[in-house]
């Protein structure tokens, strides 16, 4: 059947967790570079949709597609692994070291991705540095980068606090994605079941720390004046936050709590075949 059982799927979720616990970090750092790319590529892709159409809800719509390609690529997304490693530990098959190891590498090989993907985008958006003003899209780009960081300054706490909270949304929902991509068998079904979440999250104007990065880098890139200080305190610290809450609490700690099933985990089924086939990110 393609479909698997919610105690299945939590096995799945630990046995996952646990492999990526163990990659080397030349895997952490060449998946997650690749998951930084294609995150930056279909931002872009999603913001001159909504440039040229003027409906913004067709963005959203396009957006998954980078998400998709991450989970049946079987790169590494920080997001992701923020939901699948605690499981992982609460099963006792690693220790914090491992989860902090993973995050760590992962996070800054997510952020490397989104920056090389920025200069390359920035580049092909003003003609080489030959376009003096930036064209709609790069403007739009610059706006959405502001309001993800000296916004949220002038707001103070309460900005803090916004984000933060948005970031705990986005990554419950993020993570759903991971888990529906695990639900199915097949590729329509763990692409399908993947787009949904994602583009509610981006519908909602839901914070996501790896898209944040591209946000930012690019607008940077572009000229937006935005300081390195607006950056990392408005935005990364209380998004980073937020998507820890939402994938470790919401998803990875009570999908354990109500569904795991102790006789599933004495006798595991093998790491390596199960995931080639639900090959995830995050």
């Amino acid at each position: 059947m393609d479909y698997t059982a919610p105690p299945e799927l939590v096995a799945t979720m630990i046995q996952v967790g646990e492999s990526k616990a163990r990659l080397p970090i030349k895997d952490l750092i060449i998946r997650g570079f690749y998951s930084g790319a294609l995150l930056g590529l279909a931002t872009t892709f999603a913001v001159t949709i909504m440039v040229q159409t003027k409906i913004p809800i067709l963005g959203a719509l396009v957006f998954p597609w980078g998400f998709v390609a991450i989970v049946l690529f079987g790169m590494e997304l920080v997001t992701g692994n923020f939901a699948l490693l605690p499981a992982a530990m609460m099963a006792g098959r690693i220790r914090w070291n491992r989860i902090i190891k993973n995050w760590l590498w992962v996070y800054l090989a997510n952020f490397l991705g989104c920056a090389v993907i920025a200069f390359l985008i920035s580049y092909s958006l003003t003609n080489g540095g030959t376009i003096p003003e930036p064209n709609p899209v790069s403007q739009k780009i610059i706006e959405i980068a502001q309001a993800k960081s000296t916004a949220v300054k002038a707001m103070g706490l309460t900005g803090f606090v916004l984000f933060l909270v948005r970031g705990i949304l986005c990554n419950w929902l993020v993570c759903l994605g991971v888990m529906f991509g695990m639900v199915s068998k097949s590729v329509t079904g763990k692409i399908l079941g993947c787009w949904l979440p994602i583009m509610v999250f981006v519908a909602l104007g839901f914070e996501h720390i790896v898209v944040n990065m591209f946000f930012l880098t690019e607008g940077v890139m572009l000229g937006a004046p935005i300081s390195a200080s607006d950056i990392v305190f408005w935005d990364f610290l209380p998004v980073t936050l937020g998507n820890i809450i939402g994938g470790a609490f919401f998803v990875g700690a009570l999908f354990y709590l109500t569904h795991n099933q102790k006789e599933q985990l004495r006798s595991p089924q093998p790491i390596e075949p199960m995931l080639e086939s639900t090959s995830l990110n995050r």
